[in-house]
């Protein structure tokens, strides 16, 4: 993936067969191949399922590989799909659907196709389509173990098909929602306008959310869950996060980013303790007006009577010292970050003049840190202050900016299951058929990307061998 797309290939790896398969057709055959390492348990189950007493006029596995391989070329609607098969004997042959005479070929029905799909929406199918897309998160890191190690997460709305209850509250109009398992996802954002006033713009969608925990460097969606729109994001953070370790295997995961969605004490104090695992989630509740707050309502001292002192918003560390002037007002100097002791759990910052404190400071004789060294005075802060804005790694460090800038790889990765793989463009309604789709957009984005990192390492085994 460069820039935020998916690079074609250009180096794929030889699989016997190719050359029965037309040109148009080798990704797919690609991708399929792909797919047979990790999809077997499933076949096997729909093959055990129909028996051998079973009408076999269309191949379990051909029915399979059809359903598998829609999104991946880009088929929102299965009418879409079943044209293309209509159209196109080579991919008819690539399936494996029967072929009765040369070119003429057993194919199945829209119906057939949809109770096919239906079969598929069954609890048990989906915990064997879940447990394959685990499988593709373990090939991915068997591709590249650094997988999983810094992570994203974020909600995406999956609208419905079905429409809400209409006229609610008029008993001659009122009609019933067509999907009563859908809810509102309602979404607010807040930007400065040109004249400096805040604009609010509020989105609502009447559906399904797709919560989604990817890798930062790969486009590789780790866990996914679907959930009714007005979930609160609060409570997918956890439940996301304890799938994705456990398909990760344990110490893997480092960091997890989140928008302020996210944020809540519970989950990154849970996170840490239980997991440790860090969450770099901003905190949500800060003032609009917070740099015109006076210093008595944001600042706390760190001791009694000290003149150490915390921001109680933004999580800053200052020292005040008294001016030889004899003037009230202070001079205030925030305090440099001098790292995180694990062992502790503390947050060390230290004087920001280090070495020039003993002659620019005029309360250098009375601080804590003057008899014991000419740097300057150096404070700990205990994490259980407030979790949240003294987290593992510290908010205002660089090493949270650059993890928190990582974020945006959720979005990319929303971006092109809703844009490329057609999440969005369906005719469904229920939450199991839309957990289904999730799993289905969620399997093909990991497999391309699989096709991409394979196709890399082969690339460079070509480059070092002709160097």
């Amino acid at each position: 993936m460069v820039g935020g797309r998916f690079r074609q290939s250009t180096v794929w790896p030889l699989i016997k067969g190719d050359g029965d398969v037309p040109p148009g057709l080798h990704e797919v055959r690609e991708f399929l191949a792909t797919l047979a390492e990790c999809d077997g348990e499933l076949v096997a189950a729909l093959e055990v399922q129909r028996g051998p007493r079973g009408r076999d006029d269309y191949p379990v596995e051909a029915m399979w590989r059809l359903a598998a391989v829609q999104l991946f070329l880009r088929k929102g609607h299965a009418s879409d799909l079943l044209g293309e098969l209509r159209r196109n004997a080579d991919f008819a042959r690539l399936l494996g659907f029967k072929e009765r005479l040369p070119g003429d070929f057993d194919l199945p029905s829209e119906s057939v196709f949809s109770r096919f799909q239906t079969k598929l929406r069954t609890d048990a199918y989906l915990a064997r389509i879940k447990q394959l897309h685990e499988n593709t998160v373990l090939l991915l890191r068997r591709e590249d173990p650094s997988i999983g190690k810094h992570t994203a997460t974020d909600t995406s709305d999956v609208r419905t098909h079905g429409h809400p209850m209409r006229h609610e509250g008029d008993p001659e109009k009122e009609k019933a929602a067509t999907d009563p398992e859908a809810s509102w996802s309602i979404k607010t954002k807040r930007r400065k306008g040109r004249d400096g006033t805040t604009i609010e713009e509020t989105k609502k969608i009447f559906g399904y959310k797709a919560a989604l925990n990817v890798d930062v460097k790969h486009p590789v969606v780790i866990d996914a869950m679907t959930v009714t729109g007005s979930t609160n994001d609060q409570h997918l953070a956890m439940p996301l996060l304890e799938g994705s370790l456990r398909i990760l295997g344990p110490g893997v995961m480092e960091t997890c980013a989140a928008d302020k969605g996210f944020d809540s004490k519970d989950n990154v104090n849970n996170a840490y303790r239980d997991h440790g695992v860090a969450m770099i989630v901003p905190v949500r509740d800060v003032p609009e007006n917070l740099e015109r707050l006076a210093p008595e309502d944001r600042e706390v001292a760190l001791e009694p009577g000290g003149n150490v002192v915390f921001d109680r918003y933004s999580g800053e560390v200052a020292c005040y010292e008294s001016l030889e002037s004899g003037e009230k007002k202070q001079e205030r100097r925030t305090m440099d970050y001098a790292g995180f002791e694990a062992d502790r759990e503390t947050h060390k910052f230290r004087c920001p003049l280090g070495g020039a404190a003993s002659s620019q400071c005029s309360a250098f004789k009375t601080c804590s840190a003057g008899p014991c060294g000419t740097q300057g005075r150096q404070v700990r802060v205990p994490m259980s202050i407030d979790i949240r804005r003294f987290a593992p790694i510290y908010p205002r460090s660089k090493q949270w900016k650059r993890r928190y800038n990582g974020r945006s790889a959720v979005e990319r990765v929303n971006s092109y299951l809703k844009e490329v793989l057609r999440l969005e463009d369906h005719s469904l309604r229920g939450l199991k058929a839309i957990s289904l789709r999730v799993l289905m957009a969620s399997i093909t984005l990991n497999l391309r990307t699989l096709l991409v990192l394979r196709a890399a390492r082969v690339a460079e085994h070509v480059l070092r061998a002709a160097g």
